[in-house]
């Protein structure tokens, strides 16, 4: 997961570079580590069969994320609940993945 965050955040900064706004696709998560997932609420979208979100694992690296990736789910528990709020401003919603 960390290696396709890097990768989207390479992309934002070229994307930045360029001057030119860039529509970045949602980057799939094949196999999510299990534990807790957390991302800003305003920014989760269901997307059939995948949440799609800024999704973090831990609340501190959520809080600062623009990231976009999927997460299946077929390897979450539940549904996405209400966590905590970052200083930012926004308001985090967790989910718990089974891993793969």
């Amino acid at each position: 997961m960390k290696i396709i965050l890097a990768a989207t955040a390479c992309l934002f900064a070229l994307a930045g570079c360029a001057g030119t706004p860039t529509l970045l696709k949602p980057q799939a998560t094949t196999v999510a580590a299990s534990g807790a997932y957390y991302c800003w609420k305003n920014k989760l979208n269901d997307d059939g069969s995948n949440l799609v979100c800024n999704w973090e694992s831990s609340p501190r690296d959520a809080c600062e994320s623009n990231a976009v990736v999927s997460l299946a789910k077929s390897n979450v528990s539940g549904t996405p609940q209400s966590s905590r709020h970052c200083e930012n401003g926004q308001w985090l919603v967790t989910v718990t993945s089974r891993g793969g």
